[in-house]
C-alpha cells in the first residue's frame, strides 16, 4: 500500500518514532513517503492509499495541549479540503501536563473534519525516553495493528 507518514518534532523524538513506523511498515512490503509537516502540502494527500500523522504536544501560542505549530499549519492549509481516505495518528506527550497528549485530539478532530477515517485507535506515547523499553512495546502493538488493517 501506498502511504504518506507527516510528522512534526520539536526534540526529535516524534521523527524517532516516524523513522521506527516507517522501518516497520516498509519491512512489511508497504511504499511509506515520510515528509515533515513544514514541507507538505495538500496536495500530497491526493496519492496515497493511507495517511499517518503525528506529533508532539506542546504549548502552541500559549495554548497547551496543541499540536506542533508546523501540523497546526498543515491543518489550516487545509481547512476546507475533503480527503475520504483511511488515517492513523500517534502522538508524544507528558501525563504530568494538563492536557496529557493533547495534539492528538485535535489531529483526531481534524480527520474528522477533512471527512477521513481512523483505521485503528490513535496511539498515544507518554514520556518516550523516560520507558523506551514499555514505550517502544506500545509502538510495536499498535504497528501490529496497523498493518492489519493495511490492506
Amino acid at each position: 500500500m501506498n502511504i504518506l507518514l507527516v510528522y512534526a518534532t520539536n526534540s526529535g523524538t516524534t521523527q524517532t518514532v516516524a523513522q521506527m513506523i516507517n522501518d516497520a511498515l516498509t519491512a512489511a512490503g508497504h511504499a511509506v513517503t515520510v515528509k515533515e509537516a513544514r514541507t507538505t502540502t495538500p496536495e500530497d494527500f491526493t496519492s496515497p492509499q493511507a495517511i499517518l500523522l503525528g506529533s508532539p504536544s506542546w504549548d502552541f501560542d500559549g495554548n497547551e495541549g496543541f499540536p506542533h505549530e508546523d501540523i497546526i499549519a498543515l491543518m489550516d492549509k487545509m481547512k476546507t479540503t475533503q480527503v475520504t481516505k483511511p488515517f492513523a495518528i500517534f502522538g508524544l506527550g507528558d501525563s504530568s501536563y494538563k492536557f496529557y497528549n493533547g495534539a492528538v485530539d485535535h489531529l483526531e478532530k481534524f480527520v474528522t473534519d477533512i471527512k477521513g477515517t481512523l483505521l485503528v485507535p490513535s496511539l498515544k506515547i507518554d514520556k518516550y525516553y523516560s520507558d523506551m523499553d514499555g514505550n517502544n512495546v506500545k509502538i510495536t502493538a499498535w504497528l501490529e495493528e496497523l498493518k492489519k488493517k493495511l490492506v
